[in-house]
């Protein structure tokens, strides 16, 4: 693991502009991912969410960082500018710390495990999560729900979607208002479902740009349904849009947007999906993903009194793995030196009148010396050790036990 490494931008170094031009849809990781198997990269990962684009894996940074700015069509110079390295066990733990939600823009967003086990699954089905990697991402996985059970940093809805209907509960409260919530991907769908249960004076209309995806959902949950082609005329229509679509698409100008009318708009697209000559506009309010994290932020503040129980957690987490990691690397000599002890017990004359399990204890037992060598680094000579272990069972006898076998193998 040495050779992991963590590269990209989040929202610590780089505002949501800069964010947007290195965002990464389905497509561009699919791009990635294609480009990562010539590179011959065996571990890479693509993880790309509203506040970060990230990629981790195992090799040559350089090459990743070539296939960045490559893919998002990028000059080198601006993803310098606000790029971020890390490499081997800080690596690893910035992984760890992702996916537990502690490395979120909204402390304790425990949406971000679910895409970060997404963006795994896609490495796997393109034949590049490799077995270390793969555990590791199980293990990061597992810590994360340990935080999630054992501590409140996670408590409740914290996340985007969350944040969104703290905006507008404070801006409305119990007032009715009409809503356009554009783009039924994940996000928006939480969205929707959020303003049903806790707003319920919210009038919701959905659009996306598919339409059977939004009918779906429109007619389930019981929401009014637009087309996408109609959003822009429609807007004038609502005191709320939520745009949750790729901001790739067709942005908002300020011509779409009505002349006196109050508007509260929340853009939590990246790429943006409105203009930012749209900000000039007195009457209308609008909150990127970075303001509306940092306005729900503030409600969360005694979240962090949490954080240094996580941590503990993650440290757990991550030397059993550094531990599993030594043992799979010498797997192979773990292996051949269990089967030598099996022949060995089989040819010896008293261990030949027990039975297969009871053979298999004293086995077990060797093995248990023999591992715990390997995880102290000592040197040891697997004839050595063999010697020791068939001693052992000519003179099992007259109690012998492992201490000898431990101490011998000391002295020599």
């Amino acid at each position: 693991m040495e050779s992991t490494f963590v590269i990209g931008v989040n929202f610590k170094n780089a505002n949501v502009e800069v964010r947007s031009a290195f965002s990464m849809g389905a497509e561009k990781q699919m791009q990635c991912n294609t480009l990562a198997k010539q590179y011959d990269f065996q571990d890479f990962v693509v993880l790309s969410t509203c506040n970060r684009t990230e990629i981790y894996g195992s090799g040559s940074f350089r090459k990743a960082e070539n296939m960045i700015t490559e893919i998002c069509e990028q000059p080198v110079e601006l993803f310098n500018q606000y790029k971020f390295v890390k490499t081997s066990e800080d690596a690893i733990r910035h992984i760890f710390n992702v996916a537990s939600g502690l490395d979120s823009q909204i402390l304790g967003d425990y949406e971000i495990l679910g895409q970060f086990k997404n963006a795994c699954r896609i490495s796997k089905e393109n034949g590049l999560l490799g077995p270390v990697f793969e555990r590791m991402a199980n293990v990061c996985i597992q810590a994360s729900k340990e935080i999630k059970t054992k501590t409140d940093l996670s408590r409740g809805t914290v996340s985007a979607s969350y944040a969104a209907i703290e905006v507008i509960r404070n801006r409305f409260g119990e007032a009715s208002a009409k809503a356009l919530l554009v783009g039924m991907g994940k996000l928006g769908n939480n969205i929707a479902k959020n303003i049903k249960h806790y707003l319920p004076n919210i009038e919701l209309t959905i659009s996306n740009r598919t339409y059977s995806t939004a009918a779906e959902i429109a007619e389930s949950e019981g929401f009014s349904l637009i087309p996408f082609e109609e959003v822009v005329s429609s807007i004038k229509d609502y005191n709320i849009v939520v745009l949750c679509a790729n901001g790739n698409d067709r942005k908002l100008m300020p011509e779409d947007l009505p002349e006196d009318k109050p508007l509260l708009i929340l853009d939590l697209s990246v790429p943006r999906s409105i203009h930012q000559d749209c900000l000039k506009r007195a009457h209308i309010e609008i909150l990127d993903i970075d303001t509306i994290s940092q306005i729900l932020n503030e409600t969360f503040e005694k979240r962090s009194t949490y954080v240094p129980i996580a941590h503990e957690i993650i440290d757990k987490h991550m030397a059993e793995f550094l531990d599993w990691r030594v043992f799979y690397k010498k797997r192979d000599q773990i292996v051949t030196m269990k089967q030598m002890f099996i022949d060995s017990s089989r040819e010896c004359t008293y261990l030949a009148t027990l039975d297969e399990a009871s053979r298999e204890v004293l086995v077990n037992k060797a093995m248990q010396k023999f591992v715990l060598n390997l995880k102290d680094n000592q040197s040891m000579d697997p004839e050595v050790i063999l010697g020791r272990f068939k001693e052992f069972c000519h003179r099992h006898e007259t109690g012998m036990d492992f201490k000898l076998l431990k101490s011998k193998n000391k002295r020599k």
